[in-house]
């Protein structure tokens, strides 16, 4: 899902427009300047929620538009600019895995790019290329070999926009012959901006600018989550069971609980990632008001009084070592059950079997 920002100004920009992107006056200028007669493909960087998609198409405009400015990029109003806004343009190519798959075949990177460079722009100056290799499997090596060539030998029209979430797992070559921008969080009131731009305000904006973590894609994605709110009250109430918790309850309730929400577990565990931090922060006398949970001060300060039980910090390594498991595709349901008996056993009384699943933590 591509991701989305937007600007509150008091003379709102127009859609295509850099000045549509939240972010700061430096950064818009190091923008402006990769478009504006550079032949020099674009490489964006940037974690997911960043908005890479939102500004890759912003330069994108630019580079189609009949009449850009220097500072603003694509005018808005030409012919390039109207087909662009309508959903689609012949002269810009996106290359995105299919829906139902992880990887760009390479077949396509040869027909899609290479095949198609010599075809002359039918209504622009250019010929854009967003090419995404956000993840680590969506360009695989021997689809960014066959960019290669592309990327260095193209005609004077063409020009490419490549996006990624970690330059490290592109090849040095495809970096030596691409201008690196690395596009950073943004400040809480320029997300906050973003959300009412987008019509999110009050309590569901206040929370997703709080969780969202400086990632406009992010906040848009949680204001935009009807069911959010009730997945996060459901995750506390787990969250709040668990020093008391038996093992059979981690086995059965706590196991179902993600059992049923398996396709949403990331967004659980960036939850209880919260929780945790939240925890730490005012078990170590932190100030209530930068708690990601305000709402829930109380609850977390009701379990203040059991401090030298607990053991936040192990418990947010066990939510790290989770999350990696599971990107290796290791067993839903053991690696959940662990995840539930290790909360259990940091966050309740000191006993031997902390000791004992301590050790097992260390060594996976």
């Amino acid at each position: 899902m591509p991701e989305a920002e937007h600007l509150s100004t008091t003379h709102r920009p127009h859609a295509l427009s850099l000045h549509s992107i939240a972010c700061s006056q430096l950064f818009r200028k190091e923008l402006s300047a990769s478009w504006t007669g550079s032949h020099t493909p674009v490489l964006l960087v940037g974690e997911e929620g960043s908005g890479k998609h939102y500004i890759a198409r912003r330069l994108a405009a630019a580079m189609l538009c009949d009449a850009p400015d220097p500072e603003t990029g694509a005018c808005g109003q030409c012919a390039s600019c109207r087909t662009l806004l309508q959903g689609s343009h012949p002269d810009l190519i996106e290359l995105e895995p299919l829906e139902d798959k992880t990887s760009i075949p390479v077949a396509s990177v040869r027909e899609e790019v290479s095949a198609t460079l010599p075809v002359y722009p039918q209504i622009s100056r250019h010929r854009v290329y967003v090419i995404s290799a956000a993840k680590s499997d969506t360009l695989t090596e021997q689809g960014q070999n066959a960019l290669l060539k592309p990327l260095e030998e193209h005609p004077d029209f063409v020009r490419f926009i490549l996006l990624t979430e970690d330059a490290g797992r592109l090849l040095p070559t495809i970096l030596s012959r691409s201008r690196v921008i690395r596009i950073g969080r943004r400040d809480d009131e320029a997300i906050l901006d973003l959300l009412k731009e987008a019509g999110y305000e009050g309590e569901i904006g206040d929370l997703a600018v709080r969780y969202a973590d400086g990632l406009p894609g992010r906040a848009l994605t949680i204001a935009g989550d009807e069911d959010f709110r009730a997945l996060r009250d459901q995750t506390v109430a787990i969250f709040r069971q668990l020093p008391e918790a038996t093992r059979a309850y981690c086995l059965t309730e706590g196991l179902q609980f993600f059992r049923d929400h398996k396709a949403r577990v990331a967004v659980i565990l960036r939850i209880l990632e919260s929780l945790l931090r939240d925890l730490l922060v005012l078990l170590q006398n932190g100030d209530g008001a930068v708690l990601v949970n305000r709402d829930l001060s109380s609850a977390f300060l009701a379990m203040r009084g059991r401090a030298n039980e607990m053991d936040p910090a192990m418990a947010g390594e066990l939510i790290r070592q989770t999350n990696h498991a599971l990107s290796n595709n290791t067993n839903f349901d053991h690696t959940m059950a662990r995840l539930l008996l290790g909360l259990r056993a940091f966050l309740g009384p000191k006993t031997d079997a902390r000791d004992t699943f301590r050790l097992k933590a260390a060594i996976v």
